[in-house]
Formats: C-alpha cells, structure tokens, sequence
C-alpha cells in the first residue's frame, strides 16, 4: 500500500497544523498516511534539532516503504527552506515530493533579490510538484515558481452547524495565534469604539493570554483545544477575521461550516463567496460593519463542497496517484 507523508508543524498551533491533522485523521483511500515534525518554537538548537529528526524519520520511512510521497507544507521564510533543503534529502533517497505552500506574505518574500530564481531551480531539480490554495494564488505564483497545483484547505468534519448550541447576539470571535499579522491589535481598538458608544458586545479572543487592561469587553483564551474551538464558532454570532494576510485563513472556512458569518480584511482572497468586507480599514468602519451583520445568517453555496474532506482527498489522491504511475 502506497504511503503519503506530511511534513510540518504537527505540534505547533495555527491553521497548516489544522490542515495536517485533518488530512491524518481522513486519509485517500488505498492509502496510508504519517506525519513528521518539523518545526519548534524554541531556541536555534531546538529547531536544529526537530529539522535532524525529521530528516532522519524521512529516512527510517522511505526506505521501509515502496511508493512513498513526501508532501511537504510550507510557509516562507525560514519553514520555506526547511522544507525545500527535506524536500531534498527525500527526493535522493527516490521519494515523490509535493511542496505545499500556505503563506500569504510568500510572494514578498520569494520577491527578493534573486530568490525566486534559486528556488524555483532547487524545486525544479528535486522534481516537486507545487501546490497552492487556490486559482488566484496560482495566477500570483507561477511567475516566480513555475507551474502550480491548485489544492484547497479541507475542513475538519466536526465543524457544523449544531442546532441545539444558542447563538449569542453579542458575542463576536477572533480565532488566530499570538501574531502581529492576525491584527489583535487592531481587534481591541474596534472593541474600545463598541465601549465608547456603551454596546454589551463582548470580543473573545484566541490567541492573548490576557485582554487588555483598559477593555473590559474582550475575553482572551490563550489557545483553546479543537471541540473548545467548535464551540465558540457555533455560539458567536460572527467572526473577525482583521489578518493583514493570510494564504487561505481556515478559521474562516470552519466559521462558514458552522454558520457563522465572516468579515473579512479586504486585503485577503481565496476565500469562499459571502464573506462580508468593511468598507475601508479603519476601525470606525470595522465598528460600523459588525453592527450591522449582528444577527446575519450565512448562505451556503456549493463553493464551500470544494474544501470537504472528500473533494481535498479526491483531487490530491489523483495527484498522489499520477506521480507513482510516472515512476
């Protein structure tokens, strides 16, 4: 039986570990599937350390099994080439490679000095196969890499829509890690116009340890475990999503999986249609468009069938598939 690895954050929280995790727990079928870690959040060595492992767990798999894929899952910067130099080390060892790439700041980093051009040869001399999130990100990426695959985030079945869990009218959400980029920051300034104008809304927020010190409307969970997650999607009553960019955000498709409206940074794409956009960026018009989605429902569209389990192992089985066939 064919083996298809992923390679990645396994323990380390955001949405590509959301995105391993679901495509272990469901894999194609006819096929079996192993994870490998390759990231830390400590020191230089730690990280010196997990790269080691995760080369020598490569190893320990590839010459156990016969038809193996390698599919990697990428960020930029550092993770990019991490898994490009993994990429590598697999392919000699007579490895299939597939390089996933879920960055949204990708294109500002390959657009450096020549480093598109080194790295489109080393995946090139590897003979990866690329993969993106979606048309738009294919359009974005050819000019820098080369051909690309479009294969979109699944998401993890147990986001639905539960009847029996009440809305509550005054409860937004932020779903995302301790990052810059995610635009906590930001979240908070929205929050102390609602507090200004004396609204009961209350921001929880993933993420913070703790909210600040002046709003006493926010919440903060610190990272919360998945069914705590599926709770909080299916109780609020709308999802912020003020990310300054994001490759193909799956909070935001685990939202509309559970009903919950989205609004949505206009700077971010790949996104199913019926996400909601603030008129501008400001947080004036971020407070003006929460107050009127409060009580919006979701319309479901054919679109978000393309991000099951079902469709995301259709498509990558014919890949997989394809590229054993070629050897």
């Amino acid at each position: 039986m064919p083996t298809v690895v992923h390679v990645g954050p396994i323990s380390s929280p955001g949405g590509i570990q959301t995105v391993i995790r679901t495509l272990y727990a469901h894999p194609p079928e006819g096929w079996n599937v192993e994870t490998v870690e390759s990231h830390s959040s400590g020191s230089y060595l730690s990280k010196l350390q997990a790269y080691n492992k995760a080369k020598q767990r490569l190893e320990e798999l590839i010459n156990k099994e016969d038809d193996v894929i390698v599919h990697l899952h990428a960020a930029s910067d550092y993770s990019f080439l991490r898994k490009l130099r993994l990429a590598e080390h697999a392919s000699k060892l007579g490895a299939k490679i597939v390089f996933q790439i879920h960055s949204g700041n990708i294109l500002a980093w390959l657009g450096k000095k020549d480093r598109a051009k080194k790295m489109k040869q080393r995946l090139k001399d590897c003979k990866a196969t690329i993969v993106c999130l979606s048309e738009r990100w294919k359009e974005l990426l050819t000019p820098f890499l080369g051909k690309c695959v479009v294969s979109s985030n699944p998401i993890d079945p147990i986001h639905c829509i539960d009847e029996s869990v009440e809305r509550k009218q005054n409860q937004i959400l932020l779903l995302g890690r301790n990052d810059e980029v995610k635009g906590h920051d930001f979240a908070f300034e929205i929050m102390r116009e609602f507090q200004k104008n004396g609204s009961d809304l209350t921001l929880h927020c993933t993420g913070r340890e703790q909210a600040p010190h002046d709003l006493d409307n926010v919440v903060a969970h610190g990272w919360v475990s998945k069914e705590e997650k599926v709770r909080l999607l299916q109780e609020s009553s709308l999802l912020i999503l003020p990310s300054s960019y994001e490759g193909q955000p799956m909070v935001a498709l685990e939202a509309l999986a559970c009903g919950t409206p989205v609004l949505a940074s206009r700077s971010l794409h790949s996104l199913p249609e019926g996400i909601f956009r603030p008129e501008n960026e400001t947080a004036e018009s971020w407070f003006e468009s929460i107050n009127n989605l409060l009580g919006a429902k979701v319309e479901l569209t054919d679109e978000l069938n393309q991000h099951s389990i079902e469709s995301t192992n259709s498509n990558l089985l014919t890949l997989y598939q394809g590229l054993i066939q070629s050897v």
